[in-house]
């Protein structure tokens, strides 16, 4: 697991470093195309992180796909990661580089994940909806594909979950009625008893 400080120091240093050159909003653009790769690719991330490809390949790997997609300056921070033996870190970076860049933008990630695929029109619902909920302004929802969730969505805003699928209202529907059961239960127990004590 990568360590945290490591990760947030690094990431400082692509910020400050963008910042002197006045690329952030293409490092801003680069970090979110190498994460989503890294998503979309996990057999990437695989390379990167096992102790037994040579240094070399991933090296070629790198060049070979990420070179051409992004700026110089995110290809030569990505390379310095590789010559200082972090290259496994490099989306724990890239994701406290994001998180670092929304706080100073007052953006809040909402974590999504949905039965369907979402609609551009039910994406902004729910951003809205996220909005208002969380009283933020400034939403960006990273969503997910959850087939196993029989419908609706689930959604994580830091460390509040809000549970809107199918399966979580049927589990509350299952312990209401069980709960009533128990209750009808004792209290068919304890009619039984009144009427023993009065015969």
């Amino acid at each position: 697991m990568a360590d945290a400080q490591v990760t947030r120091r690094y990431a400082q240093a692509l910020y400050e470093e963008a910042d002197r050159q006045g690329h952030l909003a293409q490092v801003d653009e680069d970090a979110d195309l190498l994460l989503k790769s890294l998503d979309d690719a996990p057999e990437l991330e695989r390379v990167l992180q096992s102790p037994v490809v040579p240094q070399d390949k991933k090296r070629g790997v790198l060049e070979h796909l990420v070179k051409p997609r992004v700026s110089e300056l995110t290809y030569r921070f990505v390379e310095l990661l590789l010559d200082k033996d972090r290259e496994e870190q490099v989306k724990a970076v890239l994701t406290a580089y994001r998180h670092l860049r929304d706080r100073q933008e007052g953006i809040i990630e909402a974590d999504v994940h949905a039965a369907r695929p979402l609609s551009d029109e039910a994406r902004g619902r729910l951003q809205d909806a996220v909005s208002r909920i969380t009283g933020l302004p400034n939403v960006r929802l990273d969503v997910a594909h959850a087939p196993d969730l029989i419908g609706g969505v689930v959604v994580r805003v830091g460390d509040t979950v809000y549970d809107g699928s199918v399966r979580h209202q049927l589990q509350s529907l299952y312990e209401r009625l069980a709960h009533e059961a128990d209750v009808s239960g004792a209290l068919e127990s304890g009619g039984d008893g009144a009427s023993d004590d009065r015969s």
